[in-house]
């Protein structure tokens, strides 16, 4: 029994933007010479007509008058070094996978807290993670500004020139918040400081602190009032260290992936990008006292750091116990004060007991590409009667075949997040792959086939764009205790989708509401509290 579809369900609903303006004209390309030309980074430089003057960092010594060798040089601040600085420029979406796939294989699979990873392998994949997010985010913050004018073609990507601001930039950043960590840990361990746990622990969560303060200190003051969820395209590290281009700050994941990629960089200790369905925070291993055995770490210690602001009272709170920030909560309101007050063990925006913990370096970027946002931000074009949102087209086929690179190198497969968003990708931009047919009879738990429907022995079979849904479906309720409700949603309306302009089709309005009444009874485990799920209520 085929389930079938038209490609593109979601064509017609949606404007696809096509800029064609070259990035050299645009405020991103100019942003980044200038940061090269600050940084002295043209001492050597390659200049056409179609590239960014660049660094050629196979040619380029520091001041001792050596290089590496490898296209990265060797500073007195920065000892993490890249093997392979990659292209000067990328001129095709192609050129680009092609790059990012190279890159993802050599990302090892194993915990980045497993005794048997090399720590100089765990900072060179993050620095491999945190390049990647800084191009990706450049590509996002390219292509989807609200004014036409100053939306650009992604390539020319300036690949080499984006690399070396990472060096150049979040590097000495994070060289800063290590040294400042080593000088409060000192200080308390003078002082015998253990009154918030075990010095390990204590030491742990000032390090997060320092790096989260730094980096909120580095990205754009968000204006007075604004809420960090009302902030778009301000997930990634390009706009923590560019965002005053368009004048973005960070939203909370964005601050979360950036603190985690900042302490693996830093070797400051084991630590996980966390995942909700609609929050990111830090955590980590948890030992109760220093000098115990690995058979003592059987807790999770977590960390919050979304928390804007760059006032004493904002930067105290960052590196603090989510149970600690609920209890301040409760403490502090009137309203809070009754017995069924939400805890991080009842909270939804923390996943109560079960969230998303990326293990690895693989995992991280996977949540990071799953994270972008190819909606042009607040534009809607009228199409007769129908106001239809405007959407970037190059992002969505960015987007969806660097997910295909993680999916298959097997870094989705604890992610119900980030394969609901390939599913959505395919929606928008079906590739041959997700229009293939595949067999989810093992799937498909109590299905009853009739032989007369011409389903040959009894198979059920969608197509692979479906059955992403359906695997983030069966992953939530394999490993996250069923408490997921946006992977119903997302097959919700993928069916919604589907049927609505195929009178044939009319069965998946059936299929649509089942899922929405999945994601309800999901929903209803949690205690509905307006400042913890009003994301999921909308």
């Amino acid at each position: 029994l085929k389930s079938t579809m038209a490609a593109n369900p979601k064509a017609g609903q949606v404007i696809y933007d096509y800029p064609t303006t070259p990035p050299q004209e645009s405020l991103h390309w100019k942003k980044i010479n200038q940061s090269l030309v600050d940084h002295d980074c043209n001492d050597n430089v390659e200049v056409d007509d179609n590239s960014l003057r660049a660094v050629d960092a196979g040619k380029r010594v520091d001041d001792a008058g050596s290089h590496n060798g490898h296209g990265c040089c060797n500073t007195k601040k920065n000892t993490i070094q890249l093997n392979d600085n990659g292209p000067m420029n990328i001129y095709s979406h192609e050129e680009l996978t092609t790059q990012f796939q190279n890159d993802v294989k050599s990302l090892s699979t194993k915990s980045a807290h497993d005794d048997v990873v090399d720590p100089k392998k765990i900072e060179q994949d993050y620095l491999k993670v945190a390049i990647w997010n800084f191009v990706v985010g450049y590509c996002e913050a390219l292509s989807t500004h609200k004014d036409s004018t100053r939306r650009y073609s992604l390539f020319p990507v300036p690949f080499r020139a984006l690399c070396q601001l990472v060096l150049e930039e979040f590097l000495p950043l994070l060289n800063d918040a290590k040294q400042k960590s080593a000088s409060v840990a000192t200080s308390n361990s003078t002082n015998n400081s253990t009154k918030n746990g075990s010095s390990a622990q204590l030491r742990h969560r000032q390090a997060v602190q320092t790096i989260a303060n730094i980096i909120w200190k580095r990205a754009q003051n968000k204006k007075c009032g604004t809420l960090m969820q009302d902030e778009l395209h301000a997930n990634s590290l390009y706009t923590c260290l560019c965002g005053d281009v368009d004048g973005k700050s960070l939203d909370c994941f964005g601050a979360a992936s950036l603190v985690v990629v900042g302490m693996n960089l830093s070797a400051l200790g084991n630590s996980c990008l966390t995942l909700s369905e609609d929050h990111a925070y830090e955590s980590h291993s948890k030992q109760l006292n220093d000098g115990e055995t690995k058979d003592a770490v059987i807790v999770r210690g977590t960390c919050e750091v979304a928390i804007p602001g760059n006032t004493k009272t904002a930067q105290s709170k960052r590196g603090r116990e989510i149970s600690e920030t609920f209890s301040s909560q409760n403490q502090s309101s009137t309203q809070r004060k009754k017995l069924d007050a939400i805890t991080a063990e009842t909270s939804w925006l923390y996943m109560a007991k079960n969230p998303v913990i990326c293990e690895n370096a693989g995992m991280v970027l996977a949540a990071m590409i799953g994270n972008v946002n190819c909606d042009v931000e607040k534009q809607k074009l009228k199409t007769g009667e129908e106001k239809m949102p405007v959407v970037s087209g190059p992002l969505y086929k960015l987007k969806r075949d660097l997910l295909w690179v993680l999916h298959d190198a097997g870094f989705m497969k604890k992610i119900p997040f980030a394969l609901i968003e390939l599913g959505d990708c395919e929606e928008h931009m079906s590739s041959e792959r997700g229009m293939e047919w595949i067999d989810v009879t093992g799937l498909v738990q109590g299905a009853k086939c009739d032989s007369n429907n011409g389903n040959e022995g009894g198979k059920i079979a969608v197509l692979r764009n479906e059955k992403l849904f359906m695997d983030a479906i069966h992953i939530s309720r394999k490993l996250y205790d069923d408490s997921q409700a946006y992977p119903y949603l997302y097959a919700g309306h993928y069916h919604k989708d589907a049927g609505r302009d195929d009178p044939t089709q009319e069965y998946r309005l059936v299929e649509s509401l089942r899922f929405y009444s999945e994601a309800s009874r999901v929903a209803s485990k949690y205690q509905y509290d307006s400042r913890d799920c009003m994301q999921l209520m909308k």
